[in-house]
């Protein structure tokens, strides 16, 4: 289990999560999985009990219209594998998991639907 700090801060953020499971990630990060109105979340806190960031499964209809229309636009329809979305304090990022038969890449989406990064994973 985290320390106080850590299970404080995330109860504060997240009070009514269930079926919370904690994983120490290393000396001061700890991640957290729980789900919250039907959906899976997994959350990272420093020990210090700052929270750090969240990411949670999306389907491509429950991202923001932005996102779909540059990623249709840009990519089409074939080829999708995963959507993730990762808050953080400073900003909200889409991860496209995209494959285009030869090789599969993560597209990285801030909320206007701008690509602000692309790797090959």
């Amino acid at each position: 289990m985290p320390n106080i700090a850590v299970t404080i801060a995330f109860k504060s953020k997240y009070p009514k999560a269930a079926f919370v499971r904690w994983n120490q990630i290393d000396v001061f990060k700890w991640q957290v999985n729980f789900s919250l109105k039907g959906n899976d979340f997994s959350a990272l806190f420093n020990s210090d009990g700052s929270w750090l960031e969240t990411v949670t499964l999306l389907s491509f209809d429950h991202t923001p219209k932005q996102v779909q229309q540059s990623f249709k636009v840009k990519y089409g329809s074939e080829g999708l594998q995963q959507i993730q979305h990762v808050k953080t304090p400073n900003r909200d990022i889409f991860e496209i998991q995209w494959s285009n038969g030869v090789f599969v890449w993560k597209l990285l989406y801030d909320i206007s639907g701008k690509i602000v990064g692309k790797l090959i994973v």
